[in-house]
């Protein structure tokens, strides 16, 4: 059981880390290769797709942090870069402009890491 955390830990930074260079470079993508944007890649769905992988292992990960440790931090890192990716993906996709939902994604995506890495850490320690 000792491994389960660190493997959502893991888990968790990838995704972000894809979601990440997904928000950088799928501007680069769509002008190199216009059919993309009539694509999955450029869909709404596909960051509420993301969102459906992303939740339940950071709540996975939460969970097995706040038995394991009592940092705060690492609650608050991960919650509000669950809260910034969800209004991202559910709010800001279509109702703000493009960069405001590329933003979001990054900063939600860099403080969920941040968090997981830092509980990753903690766990460790």
């Amino acid at each position: 059981m000792s491994k389960l955390p660190s493997f959502f830990d893991a888990c968790a930074v990838i995704i972000s880390a894809l979601c990440a260079m997904h928000c950088l470079a799928l501007p680069v993508l769509l002008i190199t290769f216009p059919l993309l944007g009539a694509s999955v890649l450029n869909d709404e769905l596909f960051h509420q797709l993301l969102l459906w992988v992303i939740v339940p292992t950071s709540i996975i990960a939460v969970g097995f942090a706040r038995i394991r440790h009592p940092d705060v931090l690492v609650l608050v890192l991960m919650v509000l870069g669950l809260l910034v990716l969800a209004g991202g993906a559910l709010w800001a996709h279509d109702s703000a402009p493009h960069w405001v939902d590329v933003a979001m994604s990054l900063v939600g995506g860099a403080l969920l890491a941040i968090g997981h890495v830092r509980n990753f850490k903690v766990c460790r320690a």
